[in-house]
């Protein structure tokens, strides 16, 4: 078979060794699936990779025919970035090994893993490292766009964790990034995304983790404002065992609702943090308590490919009353359930990381407030965009930095990407974008041009 766009099925599937998914394929729906709904994307080819050499033939032919390349590892992009309308998908899904070295700490794990899998096979060895707060999440996309999650305060960003990693570019070429190892790329890699090549292998620094205290805790009436309150106070001097984020929403008489997950990994069974935010006015459901991590990552996981999504914030060094207010008054006009306004702590460890390993701009923030629209029907797509939008705009007064890139919608402008990395950052990052992607073979992704 022979695509519109001139792609031999056939010839490819003779070229690679992975399995060649097209448009006339069993499977090729659930193949092009993302996890975010609104994705109705048909690619040309979606080709599983078995090695690296197959990602090499798959961009060299993406090279030849022009079309836009997009690389999917978990699916979890926002803006669908793991799947491309008429365009060739190298799917990471069969590069799943992981290799763990428990006396040294670390672990290499190719990026077709999900967050849940890692931390699965790291838990047997009583090691971790945060992947967000979703455990259907690829490693490869969090980590490359920074990675904020349940051990943020303890353990950084995830891609502060990041110690190595193996690319093939699209040039083709496998290049390894250490420390003493295209140390420079590797710099870019903690923050700036898949611009310089398609990652494979990941090698991340682990953690004693083996057992937390975690789960949610519910906040609905009157008591909800207090309870934000009472949860930015407590997160502002928490130790570093106990990473916390909050989210308001929708109680079914579409009042104003909060939820705050906290993750302990301190050896106090009933740490006082945890007695302060149980007091807060407004408790309505206690679910804390021991579990393992894989149970915790995996709290907030929601059906995929079921939902609409548009996501839009700022960073913010501080939660004034003022804008606790602005933030109920917001999730209060959207007037129907679901969608939410997240807010993730950055307190702790992403400060102690000098900021010239890492291409970000944001460490200096306390708190990352995220606009979240969720709907299922079409029909409502310009109201929950719009309602994300003006949320945006209301917080705007308090942003500092850039965008989080990992949540960046397709319409955000050059100049927001540039400042998620700030001038010097984006400037070093170009240089890179041209040693490496000249032609910006891979951009579908927050893409930084080559100049």
């Amino acid at each position: 078979m022979t695509t519109p766009n001139s792609i031999s099925i056939p010839k490819l599937r003779a070229d690679v060794r992975g399995p060649v998914i097209g448009p006339d394929d069993a499977g090729y729906d659930q193949a092009r699936a993302v996890f975010y709904g609104g994705f109705d994307l048909h690619p040309a080819v979606i080709v599983r990779v078995a090695d690296e050499v197959d990602i090499g033939r798959v961009i060299a032919l993406a090279r030849e025919t022009g079309l836009e390349l997009a690389v999917r590892s978990g699916g979890h992009s926002v803006i669908g970035q793991g799947v491309s309308d008429g365009g060739i998908v190298i799917d990471l899904a069969g590069l799943r090994a992981i290799d763990v070295d428990a006396e040294g700490r670390t672990a290499w794990a190719q990026t077709g893993l999900t967050a849940l899998e890692f931390t699965t096979a790291t838990h047997a060895h009583g090691l971790g490292v945060g992947f967000g707060d979703t455990g259907s999440v690829g490693i490869g996309g969090i980590t490359l766009g920074g990675g904020v999650g349940y051990l943020v305060r303890k353990h950084g960003l995830t891609c502060d964790n990041l110690v190595g990693a193996e690319l093939v570019t699209p040039g083709g070429d496998v290049v390894h990034a250490r420390p003493d190892e295209n140390a420079e790329l590797l710099w870019a890699l903690r923050g700036g995304g898949g611009n310089f090549g398609v990652a494979t292998r990941l090698e991340f620094r682990l953690h004693a983790l083996d057992g937390v205290v975690g789960g949610l805790l519910s906040y609905a009436g009157e008591g909800v404002r207090e309870a934000f309150r009472a949860y930015r106070d407590i997160v502002a001097r928490s130790p570093r065992d106990l990473s916390c984020q909050a989210v308001l929403a929708l109680d079914d008489s579409l009042a104003p609702a909060l939820v705050v997950i906290p993750c302990y990994t301190g050896s106090d069974p009933d740490p006082a943090q945890l007695r302060e935010l149980r007091a807060a006015p407004g408790l309505l459901d206690d679910g804390v308590g021991p579990r393992s991590f894989a149970e915790q990552q995996s709290l907030v996981d929601s059906p995929y490919g079921e939902q609409r999504h548009y996501w839009k914030g700022h960073f913010v060094n501080e939660l004034p009353d003022e804008l606790i207010d602005v933030l109920l008054d917001r999730v209060a006009a959207l007037g129907r359930p679901p969608g939410d306004i997240l807010i993730e702590s950055l307190h702790g460890a992403p400060k102690d990381v000098d900021p010239g390993t890492s291409a970000l701009s944001y460490r200096g923030a306390a708190f990352n407030v995220s606009a979240m629209a969720t709907w299922q029907d079409s029909v409502l797509d310009a109201e929950h965009i719009a309602w994300s939008r003006e949320t945006a705009a209301a917080i705007q007064p308090w942003a500092v930095s850039g965008g989080y890139a990992n949540y960046m919608q397709a319409d955000e402008p050059i100049e927001r990407v540039r400042a998620a990395f700030g001038e010097e950052a984006f400037d070093r990052l170009q240089a890179l974008k041209r040693r490496y992607d000249p032609g910006n073979v891979l951009r579908r992704n927050q893409n930084i041009p080559p100049g």
